[in-house]
């Protein structure tokens, strides 16, 4: 029986119990889930060669030998097999493989094979996201066949592109604009084209990526205001419905002198983001939506991982998708500080509340990755929601890990792609760090502090817009992801503030070592910005 024929013919309470029904789980039923498919994982690993590559001849035969046995592994120990699709390697077939950024410009992407039983998991899982996105409480749902859906994700063979063929064989939805033409046109073309659609004959649910959701809400009634002319060629082709509300909110909003907002022409049933910068979108979109949006947790390698409940408060990861560890924070920077040393990982019933840590997975039903580190840092929000009747922990996203700066969820920038993108461009830099920080309008971009040879820095100091305009075009040339950002999202993701020369020097003797080149604490960078300016050091 298909979603459409359950949602028809099964009471609402049997539909919630399918699809819903892990969250009513006690935390000692969540870890039984956990630790019988880690066994069944453990079982299909240890009869491929990939498994014995990890397990060696004698397979682990418990959660806690699996744990001590197996190392904590990183894309490059499966590269090897991964990047060829050499299926015989593997735990179990691959129906199809997916596609993401490794290190931007100066890796390949990463391919990640997924079983037949990972897709009908990650089908079972968008389709639980689904109803959690229309939901007002536990049970209570409003998702309806036909329903109008504006897309904005990236397409196969993306993780996100998956999503309309997996739904396709459950329910039928119109997407806007239609897959099969939104397959033909580029990102931003398919999401203007689907805007264009929605505004047309209106929408009833939207999957999207927080920064792309923010740029194009911002822009949605763009030339509302205009012209007769421009005026009149939107009205055209529009249902009556939706031409009622475009010119009732017309009247009110230069009546009330207020900016026409999403909210005045849509009633969404459904709002679902994401993205690794979704919390910092969340209460525009709710604002400009009138719905707050419901984010969803995952990735390449993870596939669809977790998702928010009804209250929109903190990610439930879904069971049935991973095996999870944690590495908490101070283990995590120990062990970028010292690459010998090997964090420790705590299990989903032994975190502590208000505490950041490192994921690491374990993909289950025939997944390629075992002990995995995603390079993803969630907060673990809390043990267990009273309130919402929920006995396991919920989280938010953080961001990547230190030695990563992930920029609105397109590219994945680290000190090697730095370095090559400054070698490239011969500008005379001798020394240098960079962090991501966030602007007014809280989009992320690069900021890159740069020191300039002793030779240089006169004319550094007068052009240093040339400087960062040199770097933009090789930033550009060197990352296709970094290259999309400013078109898709009308940001420049990058700014450079050039250090007098000699102040990284200054840096190194007072702490007695380097600043990190990527990420560095704040407080360390407000210390180093303090040298710079009165070149003595008064502060922590």
């Amino acid at each position: 029986m298909t979603f459409e024929e359950k949602l028809k013919k099964c009471s609402a309470s049997e539909v919630w119990q399918e699809y819903c029904g892990f969250l009513d789980f006690s935390m000692g039923e969540y870890m039984q889930v956990q630790n019988r498919l880690l066994m069944e994982q453990i079982l299909l690993l240890s009869r491929c060669p990939l498994g014995k590559r990890l397990f060696g001849d004698k397979p682990p035969r418990s959660i806690e030998e699996f744990r001590s046995k197996v190392p904590l592994t990183s894309y490059a120990d499966y590269a090897d097999i991964l990047l060829l699709k050499k299926e015989d390697q593997l735990p179990a077939p691959a129906v199809t493989w997916l596609k993401t950024t490794w290190e931007g410009g100066s890796m390949p992407a990463k391919w990640a094979p997924y079983s037949q039983a990972m897709l009908d998991t990650y089908k079972t899982n968008i389709l639980a996201a689904m109803l959690l996105s229309t939901s007002n409480g536990r049970g209570d749902f409003h998702v309806r066949s036909a329903a109008r859906v504006l897309y904005s994700l990236a397409p196969m063979p993306y993780a996100t592109g998956m999503f309309p063929d997996l739904i396709a064989s459950e329910m039928n939805l119109h997407f806007l604009p239609p897959v099969r033409e939104a397959r033909k046109v580029s990102f931003s073309q398919q999401t203007k084209k689907g805007y264009e659609l929605g505004m047309k004959g209106g929408m009833d649910l939207f999957f999207g990526m927080s920064s792309i959701l923010y740029g194009a809400s911002r822009n949605l009634a763009s030339g509302a205001g205009g012209s007769i002319k421009d005026l009149a060629r939107r009205l055209i082709g529009m249902t009556p419905q939706m031409l009622w509300r475009l010119l009732s909110a017309l009247y009110r909003c230069r009546r009330d002198g207020t900016a026409l907002l999403p909210k005045d022409l849509f009633r969404l049933d459904g709002f679902v983001c994401v993205g690794t910068d979704s919390a910092m979108y969340k209460d525009e979109l709710e604002a400009m939506w009138g719905r707050r949006p419901l984010e969803l947790a995952g990735g390449t390698e993870p596939s669809c991982m977790g998702t928010e409940t009804w209250s929109k408060n903190g990610l439930c990861f879904f069971p049935d998708a991973c095996f999870y560890e944690f590495i908490p924070e101070d283990e995590m920077r120990r062990n970028l500080k010292d690459p010998t040393y090997v964090p420790r990982t705590y299990l989903m019933n032994e975190l502590v509340a208000n505490q950041n840590y490192e994921l690491v997975i374990t993909v289950l039903k025939g997944g390629a990755f075992a002990r995995y580190r995603v390079g993803d840092v969630y907060r673990c929000l809390r043990l267990k929601n009273q309130s919402d009747g929920i006995d396991f922990p919920q989280f938010e996203y953080v961001d990547r890990i230190p030695t990563v700066i992930d920029i609105s969820g397109f590219t994945r920038i680290t000190e090697r792609e730095i370095a090559k993108v400054l070698d490239l461009s011969y500008l005379p830099i001798q020394n240098w760090f960079a962090l991501k920080e966030y602007d007014a309008n809280n989009h992320s971009f690069l900021h890159l502090y740069a020191e300039m040879k002793p030779q240089a820095t006169a004319a550094a100091a007068s052009g240093k817009e040339i400087i960062q305009e040199h770097l933009g075009v090789y930033f550009r040339y060197y990352d296709g992801d970094y290259k999309d950002l400013k078109k898709l999202l009308g940001v420049d993701p990058l700014q450079v503030t050039i250090l007098p020369s000699g102040t990284l020097e200054k840096y190194r003797q007072t702490f007695g070592e380097e600043i990190d080149r990527i990420n560095p604490p704040k407080e360390r960078v407000l210390c180093l910005l303090h040298i710079s300016e009165e070149g003595a050091m008064t502060c922590l």
